[in-house]
C-alpha cells in the first residue's frame, strides 16, 4: 500500500493537532511505522489534561487593584464594551463588520510586578466569571503534535465553562514563528503558534494575555489582540495608595511613618516591590529585642527594607556591553570586539 508523502504528511499533523478528526484514505499504508500506534499522528487528537484544577473564582477586584491613571482609564473602556455588547454588535451592526476574531482578546505587557495578574483576576471579576489560570508547563509537551492539542483543549475548556481564559508569560505562546526550520522541534514551534492563531480567531469568549516581553510576540498575534494595554510603573500618587493598602488595620505603625515621603523617595519601584518592602519592614520590626507591646514599624524600617530591595533590582539588570573607539582606533570588527571582552 502506498505512503503519504512528506507535504500531506505535514499538513495532516497540522490539521489533527489543530483538533480536526483525521480519517485516512483507503489506499494509505498507516501502517507504516510514520504512522504506527506509536507516532504521534495516530494519537487521539483529544489533550490528556484535565484543567479543572485551574479553575477558580477570581482572588481580586478593581479596588484592589491601584493603577496610574492612563492604566486604569484603558481597563475601564475594555469593560465596557462587554457591558454594551448588545448596543456595539447587535443594534449598531458592528457584529456585521466584525465576524472573525470576536474574541475579546487582552494583551496586558510591561515590567515584573506592575499589577498584570492582579488585573487580568480582577477583569474576571468584573463580568462575574470564574477564571482559567493555564499553566505553561502543563500546556507544554516534548511529543511533537501535543502542545497544539493542549492549547485547543484550553480554549475548548473555557468556553464549555464560560471563564476567561489567562495566559500569563504568554510570550511563551505568541512568540515569532521561526524562517528556518531544519528540525523537528522547529516544525513543532511553529505548529504551536499557528494553532494559536486559528483558536483565537475562532474563539468567542474573553482571553487575557500578560507578558514582560512583548517585542518578542509574532506580529500576526499582536493584529489580533484587540485591546492592548501598558503597564508603567506606578507614578507618586499610586505609589503612595499603593504603601497604604499594604497595611493591616491592626499593624502597630510608629507617628515617623510618611507614606507620601515614602513614594516620592523610591520613585522607579513597582507594586510588588513595595508589597515586598512592607512585609521585610514587619519582619524587621517583630524581631526587636523588645517587648511585644512597644514593638512598632517606623519609617527607618521602611526605608532599610525598600533599599534593599532597590539594590537587589540593580544587582539583578546585567550592564549591556558598549565598545568605543579609543584614541582613534576604529576597528570593530567582531576579533575587536572579542579581543576587548576577553
Amino acid at each position: 500500500m502506498p505512503r503519504i508523502d512528506t507535504k500531506l504528511n505535514k499538513e495532516l499533523k497540522f490539521r489533527q493537532a489543530s483538533g480536526e478528526n483525521i480519517t485516512y484514505p483507503n489506499d494509505v499504508d498507516n501502517t507504516h511505522p510514520t504512522y504506527n500506534s506509536e507516532n504521534e499522528l495516530n494519537k487521539s487528537p483529544e489533550s490528556t489534561i484535565d484543567f479543572t484544577p485551574y479553575l477558580r473564582e477570581p482572588k481580586y477586584t478593581l479596588e484592589d487593584v491601584i493603577l496610574p491613571k492612563k492604566t486604569r482609564n484603558q481597563i475601564e473602556s475594555t469593560i465596557c464594551e462587554l457591558q454594551y455588547q448588545d448596543l456595539i454588535y447587535k443594534d449598531w451592526g458592528m457584529g456585521q463588520k466584525h465576524k472573525l476574531d470576536k474574541a475579546l482578546s487582552i494583551n496586558l505587557s510591561g515590567l515584573p510586578g506592575t499589577g498584570k495578574t492582579l488585573t487580568a483576576e480582577a477583569l474576571a471579576h468584573a463580568v462575574k466569571k470564574r477564571i482559567l489560570v493555564v499553566p505553561y508547563q502543563q500546556l507544554e509537551s516534548k511529543y511533537v503534535g501535543e502542545t497544539p492539542k493542549n492549547i485547543a483543549k484550553a480554549f475548548e475548556f473555557a468556553t464549555s465553562q464560560n471563564a476567561v481564559l489567562f495566559f500569563d508569560e504568554a510570550d511563551s505562546f505568541l512568540g515569532k514563528r521561526l524562517e528556518n526550520v531544519s528540525q523537528s522541534t522547529d516544525t513543532a514551534v511553529n505548529l504551536t503558534r499557528s494553532v494559536m492563531i486559528l483558536q483565537l480567531s475562532s474563539y468567542e469568549g474573553i482571553v487575557i494575555f500578560a507578558t514582560n516581553l512583548i517585542r518578542n510576540y509574532d506580529p500576526a498575534f499582536i493584529s489580533r489582540i484587540r485591546w492592548k494595554i501598558q503597564f508603567d510603573l506606578p507614578d507618586k500618587e499610586a505609589r503612595c495608595k499603593i504603601w497604604q493598602v499594604q497595611i493591616p488595620r491592626q499593624l502597630p505603625l510608629d507617628k515617623s511613618v510618611d507614606f507620601a515621603e515614602l513614594a516620592s523617595q523610591f520613585d522607579s519601584v513597582s507594586g510588588r516591590d513595595i508589597k515586598n518592602a512592607v512585609l521585610k519592614a514587619v519582619v524587621s520590626a517583630a524581631k526587636e529585642n523588645k517587648p511585644t507591646e512597644q514593638k512598632q514599624v517606623t519609617q527607618s524600617h521602611f526605608i532599610e527594607a525598600m533599599t534593599e530591595i532597590v539594590e537587589a533590582n540593580k544587582a539583578s539588570v546585567k550592564p549591556e556591553l558598549t565598545v568605543t573607539p579609543v584614541n582613534g582606533n576604529g576597528d570593530l570588527s567582531s576579533e575587536r570586539i572579542k579581543s576587548i571582552s576577553n
